[in-house]
């Protein structure tokens, strides 16, 4: 039998690019930070131990307590911020939870349902934006299933409005220590904004923009995702985090560095990612694999004989150093080199011993007879 193949070989049409600042977004942020028990993050755990001491033991408790044990809720949540109405700040995510106390909960539940592999997207966008009769199949989906995750279970043993009614609270209690800290997040957080939309208006490409601002993330060709949304964070910096809404998918990058205010002497923090990755034997052995082509992170698991979570952590690593490059979804995904390490680090290096070289050349000449 001679089979001709008609299905459609034209590329998908290039996504939408916006990027945004939101409040919104950034106060959830920290929230999932600080009640985040991790130590690697850029803020340093000096400085989180310092906020978490401005937030009530009682309150700290709550927001531990609505994560539900997940590390990411807040994250998820911070999603909203990709289309609330301008100029997305705190009390628009107010005003919209006051309207429909239930939001949080069906987007974390549409979240986590995603996760536990079931691609309806259609189904969990309708979930998320209240359409009539959505979340009764998608409970009548979960209903039938063997295999839910704990954040699933967790999430369907709580009322929705109730859920709602404990996370204004709780926003409402942390909002004091965010007005101490929202110049600090939004200022860097805006002049990060300002760049990509120069960067946008000047016609670079949404690849091109895309890769510099995520520092290594490949858009996929899903024909579904209409629209890219960036928005940039201050305090998940280093993570990227990944997310989706309707045709949307929302890409909660770093702020560039050159845009938060440091000590002109200090290293930059790329420098010190670089030479932290760079200082790992592990991370050596996949950077030697990665020379002879991509891998999956199944090959990087056996690679390295380690955990997936392990191995995910390494990758993780050299993709914020900016040397691998990440592509595909899920299990899907693929990383490859993305530069090549020894020049990447001798410039790095240079670039920093630069002025200092200069200054001392200047100072002995000016000594010398």
């Amino acid at each position: 039998m001679r089979v001709k193949d008609l299905r459609p070989t034209s590329p998908a049409p290039t996504p939408e690019l916006s990027v945004r600042a939101s409040a919104a977004a950034e106060l959830l942020r920290l929230i999932g930070v600080l009640v985040d028990d991790s130590d690697e993050y850029d803020v340093g755990p000096e400085r989180l131990a310092e906020l978490r001491g401005q937030v009530p033991a009682e309150v700290l408790s709550e927001l531990r307590a609505l994560d539900g044990g997940s590390g990411i809720s807040f994250h998820v949540l911070s999603l909203l911020g990709s289309d609330l109405p301008a100029p997305a700040g705190v009390e628009e995510m107010i005003t919209a939870l006051e309207a429909d106390p239930g939001l949080g909960w069906r987007l974390l539940l549409a979240h986590h349902a995603h996760q536990d592999q079931r691609p309806d997207l259609e189904l969990l966008e309708a979930v998320v934006t209240g359409r009539d009769g959505a979340l009764p199949s998608l409970l009548q989906e979960l209903e039938i299933s063997s295999d839910l995750s704990a954040e699933v279970s967790a999430l369907l043993a709580i009322d929705p409005e109730e859920h709602g009614h404990r996370l204004l609270a709780a926003i409402r209690a942390v909002q004091p220590l965010w007005a101490s800290v929202a110049t600090e997040s939004m200022h860097a957080i805006n002049r990060d904004v300002e760049y990509r939309q120069s960067q946008i208006d000047a016609g670079r490409t949404v690849a091109e923009i895309v890769l510099a601002a995520t520092n290594g993330y490949e858009l996929s060709d899903d024909p579904s995702i209409r629209r890219i949304v960036l928005l940039p964070s201050f305090w998940i910096r280093p993570w990227l985090v990944v997310g989706r809404r309707a045709d949307a998918e929302v890409l909660t990058t770093v702020v560039a560095e050159e845009f938060l205010i440091l000590p002109p002497e200090a290293p930059s923090p790329a420098l010190l990612k670089l030479f932290k990755a760079l200082a790992d034997e592990s991370r050596l052995t996949l950077l030697r694999r990665l020379s002879s082509g991509p891998i999956s992170l199944s090959e990087a698991t056996a690679e390295l004989d380690v955990a997936k979570a392990t191995a995910h952590h390494h990758l993780s690593i050299l993709r914020q150093a900016g040397l691998v490059v990440i592509g595909g979804e899920g299990r899907g995904s693929r990383y490859a080199l993305r530069q090549d390490p020894p020049s990447v680090a001798a410039r790095a290096l240079a670039d920093y011993l630069q002025p200092h070289r200069t200054s001392s050349l200047g100072e002995q000449a000016s000594e010398d007879p």
